[in-house]
C-alpha cells in the first residue's frame, strides 16, 4: 500500500504546474501552511502583500488531478527590496516533498528576483528544521547569521541563510 501511495504522489507531482499566487488563492493557504507547519499570517495580511505593497510577489504549485478539482500543493511568498530577494515563505505538502516541486518553486522565485534586479537572496529557517536546512544548502545557500527568538510557538532561533544570485 505504501508504494502505491508513493506512486500516486509521484504522478501527482508530475502533473504539477506553477502559476502566480493570486488573492483568490489565499483561503487555500491556511490549511496548506498548517500541514507544512508554517505560521499563517491571515488572509488580510496576504492580500495586503499581494495587492498593496511594492516588491512582494508569490507563486503557487497546483495539481490538476485526472477529472478532479485543482489543488494547491505548494507556494512561496517573497519580496524584492533594494537589490535583495527575501524568501518569506516556501512550502510543499508533506506527501509531495522531495519530488521536485520545492525546487521548481525556488527556481521560479530566484528567476523573478533576478528579473527584478536582485543580486542576493536570503531567508530564515528554524534551527531545528533539518529537512529545510538540507534543501536550502542543496540550493547553494549558506549560513549568514542568527536571529534570536525569531520564531514563536515554540520560541526558537532562526538561521539566516544567504545566496548570491
Amino acid at each position: 500500500m505504501l508504494s502505491e501511495t508513493k506512486a500516486a504522489d509521484a504522478e501527482e507531482a508530475a502533473r504539477c504546474y506553477l502559476a502566480r499566487l493570486e488573492v483568490e488563492d489565499l483561503a487555500s493557504l491556511e490549511p496548506l501552511e498548517e500541514r507544512v507547519r508554517l505560521t499563517f499570517w491571515g488572509v488580510d495580511n496576504y492580500r495586503k502583500f499581494l495587492e498593496d505593497l511594492p516588491g512582494y510577489f508569490g507563486a503557487k504549485a497546483v495539481v490538476l488531478p485526472d477529472g478532479g478539482k485543482r489543488r494547491l500543493v505548494g507556494f512561496y511568498l517573497a519580496r524584492a527590496v533594494d537589490g535583495d530577494l527575501e524568501v518569506l515563505k516556501l512550502g510543499v505538502l508533506p506527501g509531495l516533498q522531495r519530488r521536485g516541486i520545492g525546487t521548481r518553486l525556488m527556481d521560479s522565485c530566484r528567476a523573478e528576483g533576478v528579473r527584478r534586479g536582485c543580486s542576493r537572496c536570503f531567508l530564515e529557517v528554524r534551527k531545528s528544521n533539518q529537512p529545510a536546512l538540507q534543501f536550502y544548502r542543496a540550493h547553494g545557500f549558506g549560513i549568514a547569521g542568527t536571529r534570536v527568538n525569531y520564531y514563536t510557538n515554540p520560541v526558537e532561533d532562526a538561521w539566516v541563510m544567504e545566496k548570491k544570485l
